[in-house]
């Protein structure tokens, strides 16, 4: 390739695929900030915290189903799917609007939890598979970058807050709607493959069944990888703030402010970084020993010393994070790129079951057994997860 040529690809890899990756998973990562506008929520329609915040957990369920069912979409045509995501990411703003408005939860789960969680699955998958064909050497790494600006999402919803805040809770939907639509419109028309890719890795295989990928024990056990993590992560950092201001921890609230700040960095420096190793490795799928051990390690020493809460925390984080942009680089290697948005959807759906049962099984727990239960639970979960992973080793 000469020059001028690789100038023209590096540009147009660019303004096709990371521009747009970007744009449109800073967006839909909005959904993590949804604790922003809760406690208001739930003043204004005269209801509960704990019903108001299951929005959010009805939320992650159709992230999840949204991915699964509508990475055949995302296959045939993901410039489609993006406008299909991008619309009814924005109509759940308005209907959640609307809901403010009207004092009414039902409205609220239809928009917050249905339409805006289906909107941003189908978001979250369309860029992946894109970059991943735009840089085919680092699957990993081109993955993890649509992955990253979706968990920096909810810092730049928090950011926005108290300048759409000024508008009143009653307009501050609205106020988002129209933010996101503009930055979602551009990434939508701007998201493309390159040109020339063959057509059955962009649109998939004709032979592609569900039910054969439930067959598939490699496929159940990455679901299953996928459901524990994610239920072990839910499981710690919704309670961790709470642990750390606890009788038992007791750090002051700089400490505590200064440590979820940095969670949100780890998080996003764990997609990266696991990414990155994992493209280096000779076994990508090594990395999820790497991933789990870490989890493993962290949760034991806090489970005998409460005080290292802060620094599980932070590695715990990073290692949630990196469990979602580590996957689609294993299950490309594993079942290749024709089908990987159907097959990666299919895999996130374990995200939605693990956001109803993560974070409402550590409350329980916490409410009835402590804390200390909580974390030994967390360490199970890890220990379950790393004897499902070594039992592939079996194939």
């Amino acid at each position: 390739m000469t020059p001028q040529k690789e100038t023209s690809m590096k540009l147009k890899s660019f303004w096709h695929g990371i521009l747009p990756a970007m744009l449109l998973s800073l967006a839909v990562g909005q959904i993590y900030a949804f604790t922003n506008f809760a406690t208001e929520i739930s003043a204004t329609i005269d209801c509960s915290l704990a019903r108001v915040q299951f929005a959010f957990s009805l939320g992650i369920f159709f992230l999840g189903m949204g991915a699964a069912f509508f990475g055949k979409v995302v296959e045939k045509n993901v410039k489609g799917a993006t406008l299909l995501g991008t619309a009814l990411f924005i109509v759940g703003l308005l209907v959640a609007q609307l809901a403010v408005h009207q004092r009414s939860l039902g409205l609220l789960y239809a928009g917050y939890g249905v339409l805006l969680g289906l909107g941003t699955g189908i978001i979250y998958i369309s860029p992946v598979k894109t970059m991943m064909m735009w840089f085919q050497h680092r699957k990993a790494v081109a993955s993890s970058i649509p992955i990253i600006f979706f968990g920096l999402g909810s810092t730049l919803s928090t950011f926005l807050f108290p300048l759409f805040m000024k508008q009143g809770i009653e307009r501050i939907f609205l106020c988002y709607a129209v933010f996101y639509l503009l930055m979602m419109g551009v990434g939508a028309v701007l998201l493309a493959k390159p040109v020339g890719f063959s057509q059955e890795v962009a649109k998939g295989s004709a032979d592609f069944s569900y039910a054969n990928l439930l067959k598939n024990r490699f496929f159940v056990q990455s679901w299953l990888f996928m459901l524990l993590n994610i239920s072990a992560g839910l499981c710690l950092i919704p309670l961790s703030k709470q642990m750390m201001n606890s009788e038992m921890i007791g750090y002051g609230e700089g400490l505590v402010i200064a440590i979820v700040a940095l969670s949100g960095v780890f998080n996003g420096c764990g997609r990266f970084v696991f990414a990155f190793l994992s493209d280096c490795l000779k076994r990508r799928t090594d990395i999820i020993y790497f991933i789990l051990g870490i989890s493993l390690a962290s949760i034991v020493v806090t489970s005998l010393w409460p005080l290292a809460i802060g620094g599980a925390l932070l590695l715990i984080n990073s290692c949630y994070g990196a469990g979602f942009s580590v996957m689609p680089g294993i299950l490309s290697d594993k079942f290749g790129m024709s089908d990987i948005s159907k097959i990666h959807g299919a895999v996130l759906s374990a995200w939605g079951v693990a956001g109803l049962i993560g974070n409402n099984l550590s409350m329980m727990v916490q409410e009835r057994y402590g804390y200390s239960v909580v974390l030994w639970m967390i360490c199970g979960l890890y220990l379950l997860n790393i004897v499902n992973w070594l039992s592939l080793k079996r194939q």
